[in-house]
């Protein structure tokens, strides 16, 4: 069993939201959530700047703007409650055809969070219709640090890349073909987008 595997057993029935923003407000918003005691994830990575002076910094940057991920520790109306004073506009996603809050089982939200290391070089960003659009076979990574993730393999711009969804956010990463396993179960990591809508929970500014 790989390390992958044995957090995914350690964890409890947890579970996150999916939250939309406007206008790249996703680390104030975070920032805010924080302050009020709730628990959040941005996917995040390095940008690098170079100086006038030829220097390179590195910035640690949103991966993907107006999207970040809360930890559901209360219930819909106990979190409105706790936010009620909140003046940055944001949205719960919902699933479209039951309109409740889309969730996300604990076990899932740790698997994403390690394929958002910001220090993983290769990762590329794109929406799930992007995502689950592109041809790919079903795979399982069975060698290096993402040992266990499931997940298609696609050929994109001559290099291999393992793609994996979650609610509206596709990750591509970087990963030698000869590193996986093929599948034979269709691999649906996350929810389609088209099961997805931003639903009905904003705060006006």
């Amino acid at each position: 069993m790989n390390d992958l595997d044995k957090e995914r057993q350690t964890e409890g029935r947890k579970a996150w939201y999916a939250v939309q923003t406007f206008y790249c407000k996703e680390e104030h918003l975070g920032k805010y959530l924080e302050k009020k005691g709730v628990n959040y994830f941005i996917p995040m990575r390095y940008i690098e700047h170079e100086t006038l002076d030829g220097k390179k910094h590195r910035k640690l940057t949103p991966a993907v703007h107006n999207l970040l991920f809360i930890e559901k520790e209360f219930t819909e109306k106990e979190l409105l409650e706790r936010v009620k004073d909140c003046t940055i506009p944001f949205l719960l996603v919902r699933d479209r055809s039951t309109r409740r809050c889309y969730e996300i089982p604990d076990c899932e939200m740790l698997e994403f969070r390690a394929v958002c290391d910001p220090n993983y070089k290769g990762t590329l960003y794109v929406d799930t219709v992007t995502a689950e659009a592109r041809p790919g076979q079903a795979v399982r990574v069975i060698r290096g640090p993402f040992a266990g993730l499931e997940g298609k393999l696609t050929q994109y711009k001559k290099s291999y890349y393992v793609v994996v969804t979650l609610a509206t956010i596709g990750v591509m990463l970087h990963i030698p073909k000869w590193y996986c396993e093929k599948n034979q179960l269709i691999i649906t990591l996350r929810s389609s987008a088209q099961h997805l809508v931003v639903g009905h929970f904003m705060f006006d500014l």
